[in-house]
């Protein structure tokens, strides 16, 4: 599992950096407060499980640099149910 750091980047829009096979990733993610409150969860913690879900699937290069957490559901529809599970690592 790689090392996921996030820190605060603007309201509700969160860094996120990962390091994957010994190389440092960066996205710019925002999380809305409708979905945070949905997943009962922090939206700095949804920016950070958002990212290690899509790293389950797919390779760090192919993750948009800048994104909402509201387009995931559009690549992958399981995203907010799959989403709790990364929550509670």
């Amino acid at each position: 599992m790689p090392e996921i750091r996030v820190t605060p980047a603007g309201e509700r829009t969160f860094r996120v950096e990962a390091t994957v096979d010994g190389r440092r990733h960066a996205w710019r993610v925002g999380v809305s407060q409708q979905l945070a409150d949905r997943l009962a969860a922090d939206p700095e913690a949804v920016a950070g499980a958002t990212i290690a879900f899509l790293l389950d699937r797919e390779p760090p290069g192919s993750i948009l640099a800048d994104f909402e957490c509201s387009v995931v559901p559009r690549y992958f529809p399981d995203y907010e149910t799959e989403l709790s599970g990364y929550l509670r690592r």
